[in-house]
């Protein structure tokens, strides 16, 4: 077809116009990140090698959100690299496509393989400021298997691209990789923008592996979704084998159940240090100094003996009989109420005499007064089923019966707590 003088005209003009609208095109800056801390002594690491693969296209000078893509790509790098802990790990970071004035190589390493250093990493990064020229994949992954040629242990490969015009070459070459590296090889896949055919080939490229991931750019913007990335791709969580948030090894209560709130050391808190751990304790908030029983609950004021019997001196019986003494009712109500909350609890009630008299005598006269105290205490509720009863005689003496401070010391009655 012919074209007029006026007609070449017009054709030049809408090509300029294009030209025009695609340089003087303006992007807003990658949007500001904040790293999340991973928390030290909570996690191992898993792999031994790390590389990234930068796509520096010329398709990654499109825009996403109103943000040039490379911009994107590099920050997803760049960010990695502020999140992630110090690690002993060889790291290498390899770029492809390039603007001509960047490199004249269609892929080239910009950092490593060398020991990680996080100032390393982000000089490499800042070799490559624009993109542009072709997408040479397949030569990037190619170079890959060079840059590993003599890695030891797990590898993880990130490949950050939008994944436009890539294609079967790629895979091929992703292929070999994982043969190269059998059973040691993760791959995982950022995509920047939302290019359905490049999504297409990045989740291709991902699944490869078997062990790797697919992801967006946008999911891991933020520190909380970077952070995650990392761990998920570089860390592996200490052994917490009961679960309660504090790993085995620095885990000085080990097997606490399961949703027991526990302090840093991994025990279960005990708030009001009484010695009974907050979840066992049926009386909280007990008062500094009181004592208490198994389940955190005060004791009537008793002596513990040695043997874990309670003995209550305010309990006393009438000269030669098994009548209990008025003095005694205030005692034997608090061993009552004691009782009537702890219905879990059963006792053996044990009567003890001195010496005077025969042997006979004070064994009938102790179980006497032993079953006066358990009639007491089942008048104020206590069940009868909840007590047993004993009398001892002189047959277990606390103190000497040579004197009469010891004989007094001796007449006594005690509670023995029962299983």
């Amino acid at each position: 077809m012919k074209r007029t003088g006026w007609g070449w005209c017009v054709f030049l003009l809408a090509i300029l116009v294009g030209m025009v609208g695609c340089a003087g095109q303006t992007f807003s800056p990658p949007p500001q990140f904040v790293p999340e801390p991973i928390e030290k002594g909570m996690w191992t690491q898993k792999a031994d090698n790390l590389v990234f693969v930068l796509d520096a296209s010329s398709s990654m000078l499109d825009g996403h959100n109103g943000v040039e893509k490379f911009a994107l790509a590099r920050g997803v790098v760049a960010n990695f690299n502020q999140t992630m802990p110090d690690l002993s790990i060889k790291t290498t970071v390899r770029s492809f496509g390039h603007d001509s004035g960047v490199a004249p190589v269609p892929t080239m390493s910009l950092f490593g393989p060398a020991d990680y250093s996080r100032e390393g990493v982000a000089q490499g990064l800042a070799r490559v400021t624009t993109a542009g020229g072709p997408s040479p994949m397949a030569k990037a992954l190619a170079g890959v298997a060079g840059d590993l040629k003599d890695a030891a242990g797990d590898i993880v490969v990130i490949v950050v691209s939008d994944g436009k015009d890539m294609g079967a070459p790629s895979l091929a070459v992703a292929g070999r990789l994982k043969e190269q590296f059998a059973g040691r090889l993760c791959i995982y896949t950022v995509q920047v923008g939302n290019d359905p055919l490049g999504a297409g080939f990045m989740s291709k490229l991902g699944a490869l592996s078997g062990c790797g991931g697919v992801l967006n750019a946008d999911e891991v913007a933020t520190g909380a979704g970077m952070a995650a990335f990392v761990q998920r791709a570089l860390l592996a969580g200490l052994a917490d084998k009961d679960g309660d948030g504090v790993p085995d090894k620095s885990d000085r209560c080990p097997g606490t159940a399961r949703g027991v709130a526990v302090d840093n050391r991994g025990c279960p808190k005990d708030s009001d240090g009484d010695g009974v751990y907050d979840y066992l304790d049926k009386c909280p908030n007990t008062p500094a100094g009181e004592r208490v029983d198994k389940v955190g609950c005060p004791l009537p004021k008793a002596v513990v003996t040695a043997a874990g019997t309670w003995i209550f001196k305010g309990v006393q019986f009438e000269n030669n009989r098994s009548d209990l003494k008025a003095s005694s009712h205030a005692v034997l109500d608090e061993i009552a109420d004691y009782l009537n909350q702890r219905k879990d609890v059963r006792v053996q009630i044990q009567g003890h005499t001195d010496i005077s008299g025969s042997r006979n005598y004070n064994l009938s006269l102790s179980q006497k007064r032993a079953d006066s105290v358990k009639a007491y205490l089942t008048g104020k509720g206590v069940a009868a089923d909840r007590m047993d009863t004993i009398g001892y005689g002189p047959d277990r003496p606390i103190a000497t019966n040579k004197t009469a401070k010891g004989r007094a010391e001796n007449r006594r009655v005690e509670f023995k707590p029962l299983q």
